[in-house]
């Protein structure tokens, strides 16, 4: 029965999307010049959305301009990544202004600055993530939750449309969904479809996206600072006496803090990052609390606070992320904190209050 139902509804899944990859394409021969972007500090699932979508526009009519435009540019991974494989002119190129904006991988309007949905600008969005509040003012959205990447959902649409990436941008793509299953191991069926796919035309590709995923991922002195600064400043709480909570506040590598608090044995992380006139919340949640607690912890705690908060955010079950247009009493988001536990019959007692609030404030 597990196996049928899991066929029946992955079939269902590809039915919507090759519906969806024809009315994208449908939409994209109706405006002369497409732009393409992503998130801020674009990861390579990301990039590699974003190059793969971009040549399927390209692929499909050859009259349409096309311009990319990347809010704070790319994370250091994926920086290696593009310039290991010599695609940093892909990324180049630019327009004055877009009649249609594809956004990759992105879920909410605080990623992509260059997305002014007040104003009704055209759209489309494909992305994976739990929640994505650009879907509904979208004039296509292929947003499919359950996809492990943004990554194998472009690949399957070039299978849909029978197109052939060339071996770099292939490779790349096997990059971006090794990066966001952490090396297939939050695989989903579409993954390995997406990778099939991928290796049919280039055998060799997967080992060279899994070397490169090893050597790139390599820490730098700036990046161990940061971690290092980001677990002395650590607060920690206890949930319900089964589950830790580690809060801590840092100015860059928020990622790298978190993953690091997460692996350190903290089932939920949250890192606080003020900028000038912003501030910004990342979430990541274990695997074990997700599982007890049976919600996608991450996105509904950003979900959560976004809406008290009035910000933009969102995520995956396991890592989300808010953004505000101000600078916010840091204390306010331990109080959120555990409102929204106690919504869940789920206490919040203190165990060490660190020194995130004083280096946040």
């Amino acid at each position: 029965m597990f196996w049928s139902r899991l066929r029946m509804s992955y079939s269902e899944d590809m039915g919507r999307l090759i519906e969806l990859t024809h009315k994208l394409v449908n939409t994209l021969k109706n405006y002369p010049v497409v732009c393409f972007s992503t998130h801020r500090d674009a990861d390579p699932d990301a990039i590699a959305s974003l190059l793969g979508v971009k040549f399927i526009t390209e692929s499909v009519s050859s009259t349409i301009k096309s311009g990319v435009l990347i809010p704070e540019g790319l994370n250091r991974i994926a920086a290696k990544i593009v310039k290991n494989l010599r695609l940093e002119e892909d990324l180049a190129t630019s327009v004055n202004s877009c009649d249609l904006i594809v956004c990759v991988d992105a879920s909410s309007k605080s990623q992509v600055p260059a997305l002014d949905v007040a104003t009704s600008r055209n759209y489309v969005i494909i992305d994976h993530h739990e929640t994505n509040e650009l879907s509904e003012k979208a004039l296509v959205s292929i947003h499919f939750k359950d996809a492990g990447s943004t990554s194998e959902l472009v690949a399957l649409m070039m299978e849909i449309l029978s197109l052939k990436p060339e071996a770099r941008l292939a490779t790349l793509l096997i990059t971006g969904i090794l990066y966001d299953t952490k090396n297939l191991r939050l695989a989903k069926p579409s993954t390995f479809r997406a990778l099939y796919y991928l290796m049919s035309l280039c055998s060799e590709c997967f080992e060279e996206a899994f070397n490169m995923m090893i050597t790139t991922t390599e820490i730098d002195r700036s990046e161990k600072i940061a971690i290092l600064k980001g677990i002395s400043r650590a607060g920690l709480y206890e949930l319900n006496r089964d589950f830790i909570l580690a809060v801590t506040c840092v100015g860059a590598y928020e990622a790298s803090v978190l993953k690091t608090l997460i692996d350190s044995g903290a089932d939920v992380a949250i890192a606080i990052s003020p900028r000038s006139s912003e501030t910004r919340i990342y979430v990541r949640a274990s695997r074990r609390i997700i599982n007890t607690l049976r919600i996608p912890v991450a996105s509904d705690l950003i979900t959560y606070m976004a809406e008290e908060l009035r910000g933009s955010g969102g995520g995956h079950e396991g890592a989300a992320g808010l953004s505000l247009n101000y600078e916010i009493d840091v204390n306010e988001v331990i109080k959120l904190v555990r409102r929204f536990f106690t919504k869940l019959n789920v206490r919040v007692n203190v165990l060490e209050e660190g020194r995130w609030a004083d280096k946040c404030s």
